[in-house]
């Protein structure tokens, strides 16, 4: 239901407890008439099934109907695990079983967001550990891209919330360390990195286009909501419609 303020749409957001980069990510692209409000659950253990994330997003869950949200943004990327995108649809169907509303996951957004902008040769920018790269590298090609070079930040071997301490630079560096002559998007997933902040400036730098994870998130939500105008400076896939 839209209300005073959210005037197109009101977006409930699920995130991890340490995740300290998506609730200011979506602010930032926040379009006039829509408002965000997030609700947290545990970060889970790792490896992590499907019905351990599930439990521990029930309280969270239980509170989201509160707002009588529009759709429910789930910031979270599991694809550091075997067959991430079964488990983000598990997510997203369980989810909007309990919630009543339209689920869209940061798994399926950043392959349509891919999909829009017409890119099957990518560069990937990760904060996971390598061990994980064999399921990010099966997750991709299962969805049909081409993944040219992988950068790996290892951020799971320092703690939980590590990533979301990888200065901004170390992320160029990484994004510039993927930018082969094969590649024809550069792509971050792993929802705690800084990256949607620097997409207008890595574009104009290297020349092609960049897709944060975050972005592609929220992007794809206002897509299922028919909310189009988004406005500039945010890079080229805030400027495409599904």
């Amino acid at each position: 239901m839209t209300d005073a303020l959210g005037t197109r749409a009101v977006l409930a957001v699920l995130v991890p407890s340490t995740n300290t980069m998506v609730e200011p990510d979506l602010a930032s692209l926040q379009p006039p008439g829509v408002t965000n409000h997030t609700f947290r659950f545990p970060f889970p253990e790792l490896p992590a099934s499907p019905e351990r994330l599930l439990a521990l997003m029930e309280p969270a869950i239980a509170m989201v109907g509160a707002c009588e949200p529009d759709h429910l943004v789930l910031g979270y990327s599991p694809e550091y695990m075997p067959q991430a995108a079964a488990v983000a649809r598990q997510l997203k169907a369980s989810l909007e079983q309990a919630t009543g509303v339209a689920v869209s996951t940061a798994t399926e957004a950043v392959s349509a967001a891919l999909r829009a902008l017409n890119c099957t040769r990518i560069g990937i920018v990760n904060p996971f550990p390598e061990q994980a790269n064999a399921a990010v590298l099966n997750h991709f090609q299962s969805e049909g891209f081409e993944v040219q070079a992988m950068e790996c930040l290892a951020s799971a071997q320092k703690g939980k919330v590590f990533s979301a301490r990888i200065s901004a630079e170390r992320i160029r560096a990484a994004f510039r360390a993927v930018d082969h002559s094969s590649v024809d998007c550069l792509l971050q997933v792993g929802t705690n990195l800084v990256a949607t902040s620097l997409v207008e400036q890595l574009e104009q730098e290297l020349g092609k286009p960049v897709v944060a994870v975050n972005t592609a998130t929220y992007w794809y939500a206002l897509q299922q909501l028919n909310i189009h105008q988004l406005g500039s400076g945010n890079g080229q896939l805030m400027q495409l419609a599904m």
